[in-house]
């Protein structure tokens, strides 16, 4: 069975709000738990600063870190043909995971290659980077879930590479059913991926674009109830989790948008049970 309560990403969060005031505002709206994206573009850690302030406000708020999501800076990746580049990925990296534990956590997101077709080199770096991660994220008793993007032929390749190299108590996968909408890869992805689920980010799109609109969204395409079943018959545990952003122009203002979060979340919830 899965954990009670519910997650929800920070992307979820109002602008121009403080962190604090973001976090009492989810928790109002009925999630315990928050999946931390916070800076996971940007190409420089937390400061020690940054870190005081997130501790001070999930303290403050009640909310507990589920897992988080890895950097991606752009063009700063594990696959990179530059080793420089691969240097600050890992050390963004070995940050995160540390950041991870510090802050409650038990799992960090890494995204499959992406831009255009996935070499063979590119996947070797990967299982290089990863394999030179393995003994950080166990010392912290972290892992790390690969996510599903919008190529499915990476996905594939790249996953099937990871899960044969790597044990599921150091990698795990992440199901992003709006990335699957676009890849058009989402019954492979449920077929191969239940003994690895560690990270959910639910949301729903048009199959056009990464939308991170809520689950059961009218214009949405996801098969939630087969994406319930997925995760009924996977090793999924924790809470479900959200991974949606907040457009005033479509979901009105931001307290109605997080009560639309947290009741797509329950009927989640309530087909996981039911599946």
């Amino acid at each position: 069975m899965i954990q009670d309560g519910f997650s929800i990403s920070d992307k979820a969060f109002a602008p121009g709000v403080s962190v604090e005031e973001n976090l009492r505002r989810i928790r109002a709206a009925g999630f315990t738990h928050l999946h931390l994206a916070w800076k996971w573009t940007k190409p420089e850690p937390f400061t020690a600063e940054e870190r005081a302030e997130w501790a001070e406000a999930l303290a403050a708020s009640g909310v507990r870190v589920q897992d988080v999501h890895g950097c991606h800076p752009r063009n700063v990746d594990l696959w990179s043909p530059e080793a420089k580049v691969r240097e600050q990925a890992l050390a963004l990296f070995r940050d995160r995971i540390a950041l991870t534990r510090a802050f409650g956590g038990d799992a960090v997101v890494y995204h499959v290659p992406w831009r255009g077709a996935v070499t063979r080199e590119e996947i070797d770096f990967l299982l290089e980077g990863l394999a030179a991660l393995e003994e950080t994220a166990r010392e912290h008793e972290v892992k790390i879930a690969i996510e599903n993007h919008y190529i499915a032929g990476n996905d594939r390749r790249t996953l099937e590479a990871v899960f044969e190299r790597f044990p599921a108590d150091f990698i795990g996968f992440t199901f992003d059913p709006g990335h699957a909408l676009i890849s058009g890869n989402s019954e492979w992805l449920m077929a191969h991926c239940a003994s690895r689920l560690e990270i959910l980010h639910l949301n729903d799109n048009d199959t056009q674009k990464d939308r991170h609109w809520n689950p059961f969204d009218p214009e949405g395409h996801a098969d939630w109830d087969a994406i319930a079943a997925f995760i009924r018959r996977s090793v999924y545990r924790k809470a479900p989790q959200l991974e949606v952003s907040w457009t005033p122009e479509r979901h009105g203002e931001h307290g109605a948008f997080l009560e639309a979060a947290f009741q797509a979340a329950e009927r989640i919830r309530a087909l996981i049970q039911e599946a």
